[in-house]
């Protein structure tokens, strides 16, 4: 991949990242707010694979003005998530509803009234980056690729259901959003499937969400035994489901490799 084009794809990925954070100020959408977060993750991923193989200035360090800002949303967010979970498994709690409401109404808040601040940074850390934005060749992508499936494949074959296994739904995630930008690197050496590895990484999401669902309503105050055993059995189908496609990841996620060098 040439510079040009990563510099094109990182100013459209960024300028996009910054709209949703823009409106998401304007409006207080918690879509708006999701998308921004999304593409922190996309734009987080790139720096990562141009980072990989690079012994100049890492791009990421630059990156780090946007932790912040995606924390603080992240906060917000998770206490929106928090609420479907209650509205989803039907919990009957007037206090735990309001507790979280009242998260979202400030934190939303504070976002629009740091938000000129925030966008300030975020327009210093895209100049910081985009002057040191490094070219990666095909062969580098490549094998970031091949690293990355053979380090998931690696923790796969001995499955545990911890944070590791959270861990390694960002390295899938990572390889997903780079997709557009190895497409070309990738073509005739690693054909990918994107389904699969798409499927794989939205089990390991669920799965996720139901840990954090079962930590919530079980904490003190907000125990519900209905509500917890439903959210057990759930765990257990899907346990069983991503143990089951997770078996053989890595012939599963390469459809077709083609050895030697490039």
């Amino acid at each position: 991949m040439r510079k040009k084009k990563e510099k094109i794809y990182f100013n459209s990925q960024w300028d996009e990242m910054t709209d949703h954070l823009k409106k998401f100020i304007e409006n207080g959408e918690q879509e708006e707010l999701h998308l921004f977060r999304v593409q922190v993750k996309k734009l987080r991923a790139m720096l990562e694979l141009l980072d990989a193989n690079s012994a100049k200035h890492p791009l990421q360090r630059d990156f780090k003005p946007l932790r912040k800002i995606f924390k603080r949303c992240a906060e917000v967010r998770n206490a929106f998530v928090t609420v479907q979970y209650g509205q989803r498994f039907q919990f009957k709690n007037e206090d735990f509803f309001m507790n979280h409401l009242y998260e979202i109404e400030k934190g939303t808040d504070e976002v629009k009234e740091l938000g000129k601040q925030y966008l300030k940074a975020i327009k210093s850390a895209h100049d910081d980056i985009g002057d040191d934005l490094q070219h990666v060749g095909n062969k580098d992508i490549v094998e970031f690729y091949k690293t990355r499936l053979y380090n998931i494949g690696s923790f796969l074959e001995n499955l545990q259901f911890n944070e590791e296994l959270h861990a390694t739904r960002r390295q899938i995630k990572t390889l997903m959003y780079n997709r557009k930008i190895a497409y070309d690197a990738l073509d005739g050496k690693l054909q990918i499937s994107n389904d699969y590895l798409d499927k794989l990484q939205t089990l390991i999401g669920d799965w996720h969400d139901n840990v954090l669902a079962l930590e919530l309503f079980s904490s003190v105050g907000f125990h519900s035994k209905t509500v917890i055993t439903k959210i057990k059995s759930q765990n257990t189908k899907l346990k069983r489901s991503i143990t089951s496609l997770a078996h053989d990841f890595e012939r599963k996620a390469v459809l077709s490799q083609q050895l030697g060098t490039n």
